[in-house]
């Protein structure tokens, strides 16, 4: 997504960056702060 993001901004699909915002990045924001938490 990220190379898509960068060079070919006129394609992107923003309804699937939005999805993917609202979807996918909570639960793997979650699952890094229990991996920080058990490394300390």
């Amino acid at each position: 997504m990220r190379n898509r993001l960068i060079h070919g901004y006129f394609d992107v699909n923003l309804n699937l960056v939005w999805n993917t915002t609202k979807n996918n990045l909570p639960p793997l924001i979650k699952s890094l702060k229990e991996i920080l938490v058990e490394d300390k």
